[in-house]
């Protein structure tokens, strides 16, 4: 018996107080009560797709697991889960190909197999094989804003559940989408998807913004973003203290967007040294980060902004030095940076554990055509693409 049988069983024995067990005299002897509470800290603490499965067991398991505020507790425990990184998935979405997970946890793990698992995204069948066919516009929470086929879509890969967003009722041949982020607006326990549209027609006006809420389903237009662009339209915006996060493509700013009051803020980024250019924003340890290309794409500075909005606080945090033999990893792209201080890149065919304290590379193959595609981090959960589900229901009534 596996490990969902055996916990089944475990759990429909200790939830009746009607039954019992024979010991080796043949008594019968009364099993004791599992407390509700007990159930609710052992379930929150077990993988999505073990949960997912679990909820068969009975009505009372089926409308716990799919409570918000248990997704929301499972989410807190998965997201702080140590070194383990047992929750944590790279999604990889190729230039051509389809979409595909594989576990943190199995490429960390340098003796296991890496678990490697095929997402069926929506309208797949219609994008696969498609240059472009898929494309992330902000991750949060497990949540993913993804475009498939001009097509806007709220989708929990964990889960494989999606919801298809309004269209948005714009002329496409005249609009260009040119910033995107996905964020969570705790004040309303909602999540928001933000898109920054620009007519192609005009020349230095500033950028349309439009707000989606998952709780109304509906678009609403703000304020319009006070630059003319992010930088790249190719970056989400990063989530991090309630808001979402831009590095603009013409000066030394990162602008940032409250998604509770829905206004901008902007600060300075680093002092970093003239002749570096500028890779990508990211967050780490619920810190801001910027990574920087030294002038020569030797190695790449991460810096840390560790008192948020101040920017005495920028701290260069490591220097992950590229090897120039084999030549492909020289262009190696940073993936995420572990607790530990290393950094995880991609090359064109493997995935790289770097120390940058002692300067050593280790090399994982993976069974994923990793040239041209883009990688993101993501954490497994039960946040559902229906903010309905359960979420009056009080704990104590689904015993």
């Amino acid at each position: 018996m596996g490990l969902i049988g055996r916990i089944c069983s475990f759990f429909l024995v200790c939830s009746s107080s009607q039954t019992t067990k024979q010991t080796e005299d043949s008594q019968p002897v009364l099993l004791p009560n599992l407390p509700p509470e007990i159930i609710v800290e052992i379930l929150s603490r077990l993988p999505v797709k073990p949960l997912l499965r679990l909820r068969c067991v009975c009505k009372s398991w089926r409308s716990l697991i799919s409570h918000r505020q248990f997704a929301k507790t499972h989410l807190s425990l998965a997201s702080s889960m140590g070194t383990f990184y047992t929750s944590h998935r790279l999604l990889i979405i190729g230039l051509s190909s389809g979409v595909t997970s594989c576990s943190l946890c199995s490429i960390l793990k340098e003796r296991s197999d890496i678990d490697v698992v095929e997402l069926d995204y929506p309208l797949c069948g219609e994008t696969r094989g498609v240059c472009g066919g898929v494309r992330i516009l902000g991750c949060c929470d497990g949540l993913m804003c993804i475009q498939s086929k001009c097509t806007l879509f709220l989708w929990n890969p964990s889960t494989r559940k999606s919801k298809k967003l309004p269209s948005l009722n714009l002329p496409p041949a005249h609009v260009v989408l040119d910033g995107f982020g996905l964020g969570y607006d705790a004040s309303i326990d909602d999540y928001k998807v933000v898109l920054m549209l620009k007519d192609r027609r005009s020349i230095g006006i500033a950028l349309e913004v439009k707000v989606y809420t998952l709780r109304t389903d509906s678009w609403r237009r703000i304020g319009d973003f006070p630059h003319d662009r992010p930088y790249f339209r190719l970056h989400p915006g990063v989530f991090l203290n309630g808001a979402l996060h831009w590095k603009l493509d013409t000066n030394r700013l990162i602008v940032s967007m409250d998604l509770a009051k829905e206004t901008y803020g902007e600060f300075l980024e680093p002092e970093y040294q003239h002749g570096c250019s500028y890779e990508m924003l990211c967050a780490f340890s619920g810190c801001l980060c910027v990574l920087y290309h030294d002038y020569h794409r030797t190695c790449v500075d991460l810096w840390v902004l560790k008192e948020y909005g101040i920017r005495e606080s920028w701290t260069k945090l490591v220097v992950v030095p590229y090897v120039t033999s084999p030549s492909y990893l020289k262009f190696a792209m940073p993936v995420c940076i572990l607790k530990n201080g290393e950094v995880l890149l991609k090359t064109h065919k493997h995935l790289v554990r770097c120390n940058p304290k002692v300067g050593t590379f280790t090399y994982r193959p993976i069974p994923i055509d990793l040239a041209f595609s883009n990688v993101h981090l993501y954490v497994e959960s039960l946040v559902s693409v229906d903010m309905d589900a359960d979420g009056g229901v009080p704990w104590q009534h689904l015993y």
